[in-house]
């Protein structure tokens, strides 16, 4: 069976159930196996540096486009794609389009996810579509038991810390879908973006308004050390210095790209990623994608 993934979460999941796509995005990074797969997508503002691309696209938007003459190579027998956010990664209405103009065997999967609820879910969705329906069970199961040894380690009574979690700074946006989910199963208290609602802009007002006593700050498609300097830029910018997290010393930075931009099943990684900030005396360190975030340090340079 032939795979191909228009986006990073569905690309990690298909090659975690032993399915690596044989094409990709321009933005697939993870596992290592795709990095030598040929690029089905691209910025459409790169086209003026490539103008016999033109000929070869099936379908774009105004952000994105989709190489036909690469897709048609491939012949899939399946398209994972994703409805989440257009913003992010190529949308799925334009895989449909360049199947139907390409008229090609494919069935187009969307990899969407409201919660963690469907996060989960899709690790069986994704392993019947590319016919690893086996191994797709033993990582749901998995999943569960690594899910189940963080809720059982958090305290079952007491106080939970509230907890914020920003995935852009310029302007502030508070993560939401699934994020939620996972802070509430990290023993923290979610209380700007509910479970299952979209990523948000938030005013700085209704930030300290909230009081977090954890920030995570994590941007769209940000490394730690681009998380951290947005964080400490965040800081000198805003006048969020009097909540709670700040007082604490109790801003970290994480991975964006690694933790809370992609809705794969390494959202677990998260999840115990978080469950480190937030109960750092049950769970201990919490890995070198996350960091805590000094304001007296100054905004670091480059790296």
């Amino acid at each position: 069976m032939s795979v191909v993934s228009l986006f990073p979460s569905a690309t990690e999941l298909a090659a975690a159930l032993g399915a690596v796509p044989a094409a990709v995005s321009h933005q697939c990074d993870h596992p290592p196996a795709v990095e030598d797969r040929p690029t089905l997508t691209g910025l459409v503002r790169d086209l003026e540096f490539d103008p016999a691309a033109l000929d070869r696209i099936a379908a774009h938007d105004d952000t994105y486009y989709l190489d036909g003459d690469r897709l048609a190579a491939v012949d899939p027998d399946v398209i994972l794609t994703q409805g989440v956010c257009a913003v992010c990664a190529l949308d799925a209405g334009l895989a449909r389009r360049a199947v139907e103009r390409l008229d090609l065997d494919a069935t187009v999967l969307d990899v969407h996810a409201d919660d963690l609820d469907d996060v989960l879910a899709n690790v069986e969705r994704v392993g019947e579509a590319v016919g690893r329906q086996s191994a797709a069970v033993a990582l749901r199961d998995d999943l569960d038991a690594r899910i189940d040894a963080v809720a059982d380690a958090t305290p079952s009574t007491g106080s939970r810390p509230r907890v914020a979690v920003l995935d852009w700074t310029d302007p502030l946006r508070h993560a939401g879908l699934w994020v939620p989910d996972l802070i509430r199963l990290a023993g923290g208290e979610p209380g700007v973006v509910a479970s299952g609602e979209r990523s948000r802009k938030v005013t700085p007002d209704e930030l300290r308004a909230f009081d977090p006593e954890v920030v995570v700050v994590g941007p769209c498609s940000a490394d730690v050390g681009e998380a951290e300097r947005a964080a400490l830029d965040l800081l000198e910018r805003e006048s969020i210095g009097e909540v709670a997290a700040v007082r604490g010393g109790r801003v970290y930075a994480m991975d964006g790209t690694a933790y809370l931009n992609r809705h794969s099943h390494r959202v677990v990684d998260t999840l115990e990623a978080l469950a480190a900030v937030v109960h750092p005396d049950r769970f201990g360190e919490h890995g070198e994608k996350v960091r805590r975030v000094d304001p007296a340090a100054g905004v670091p340079k480059g790296g």
